[in-house]
């Protein structure tokens, strides 16, 4: 069925089997979070201001839920998983924090993950690597206050809803505590994590500290290191997405580093893991207005989706919580819009065109195309083989009859 999406923020995004997936957030109208499940067909084109979104009526989430994080499982792309977030019970409308996480499968069955040590938290990191969803940072409820730690879930083990167990890694506790920041894994060395922006808090003194915006994560050594690099502007509620050359692309964001300030981007700015350098796109047509708390997600052509979020009329406003729960519609509005950028040429686009689906009869019929060449080419070889044989043969015979 297809429907007329709301506007809303801290919202959740994935791409499962050619879908772009949206799940869950904050709606303004009414102001309230959701657990409804709706999703873009990637297989068909669509423009920057015209989609035909699908809802999924018998897909909705358990609880109403907002600011979580969700990853697909690398080892069953069936399986998403949401953790954390803002949590309210269906039926009482009251806080529920009895599942820290969920686990979805693409078949609409839903499963409560029953975890021990992680507290409820927002504004957490989750990646998969070296078949480990691996969790850190955030805001805690309780008590209420940002984490440095980091735990993971074994994927390689068989788990269900009632026996399921996280491991903490004592040694790899953040250098600060910090929450919505962005996490991605470095596409050329899969034992690195970037961890880049973010609220950020000093272990030690427990004040802001934004000294170093970016972090590297060795997972075998279980270290982190602020690696040097310059010209790096604070950001947070932000999302990275890494192309397969090694580029991060860090759209827009907040800049509030004491609280009191703040002010949106509309900026494009890369990150590129190989040389270190921090740039900022020189882009000046169809340009998004300042947004963050938005979702990302980069398409296998290049493609990458900027969907929902804050945005801001004025760029500059004081009150962070007008700007999230009690908007002044005189100067602020949610974003709505999907924008698209061309990595491959480093432009904004309106149009989204997708790239042609390899399906398995037609990598058979590839296949036999190509085996079938290959025996008719042999087959030629083979022929011009035996007849230049059989001619060298014949001229053999007369030299040694000329001879004699």
């Amino acid at each position: 069925m297809t429907i007329e999406i709301e506007t809303r923020i801290g919202h959740n995004s994935v791409i499962i089997h050619n879908q772009l997936l949206v799940f869950g957030g904050w709606k303004m109208e009414p102001n309230t979070s959701t657990y409804e499940m709706f999703y873009l067909d990637l297989t068909k084109p669509f423009d920057s201001k015209n989609q035909s979104w699908d809802l999924i009526r018998e897909g909705n989430l358990p609880v109403y839920t907002y600011y979580s994080a969700a990853v697909i499982d690398i080892l069953d792309d069936d399986i998403i998983y949401l953790i954390g977030g803002y949590r309210t019970n269906i039926t009482t409308n009251e806080n529920d924090y009895s599942n820290v996480s969920y686990n979805f499968r693409i078949t609409l069955l839903i499963n409560p993950i029953l975890c021990y040590i992680p507290e409820t938290r927002i504004g957490h990191n989750s990646v998969i690597i070296h078949n480990q969803l691996l969790v850190f940072g955030g805001w805690k409820m309780e008590p209420n206050t940002s984490t440095y730690e980091m735990f993971y879930l074994d994927l390689t083990k068989p788990f269900d809803s009632k026996n399921q167990s996280w491991d903490l890694i004592r040694e790899g506790n953040l250098p600060v505590y910090t929450y919505y920041s962005a996490a991605v894994i470095d596409i050329l060395d899969d034992d690195i994590i970037y961890l880049i922006g973010g609220y950020r808090t000093n272990i030690t003194t427990n004040e802001n500290d934004y000294s170093n915006v970016v972090y590297m994560y060795n997972y075998s050594t279980t270290k982190w290191i602020p690696p040097k690099v310059d010209n790096v502007t604070p950001r947070q509620e932000i999302t990275g997405v890494t192309d397969n050359k090694g580029t991060v692309y860090i759209f827009g964001g907040n800049n509030m580093t004491n609280f009191t300030m703040g002010r949106l981007y509309n900026d494009m700015q890369i990150f590129n893991v190989t040389t270190m350098i921090w740039s900022k796109l020189s882009i000046i047509h169809n340009l998004s207005s300042p947004s963050c708390a938005y979702a990302a997600t980069m398409m296998t052509n290049g493609i990458i989706v900027y969907l929902g979020g804050v945005e801001v009329v004025n760029e500059n406003y004081t009150s962070r919580s007008a700007t999230y729960l009690r908007y002044d519609m005189d100067n602020k509005d949610l974003n709505s819009q999907i924008y698209l950028l061309d990595v491959t040429h480093y432009t904004w686009v309106t149009t989204y065109t997708p790239p042609p689906i390899i399906t398995e009869s037609s990598s058979k019929a590839f296949a036999i195309g190509l085996g079938v060449g290959g025996v008719i080419f042999l087959t030629i070889l083979v022929s011009l083989g035996v007849t230049f044989f059989k001619r060298h043969r014949h001229t053999s015979i007369l030299i040694k009859k000329i001879m004699y």
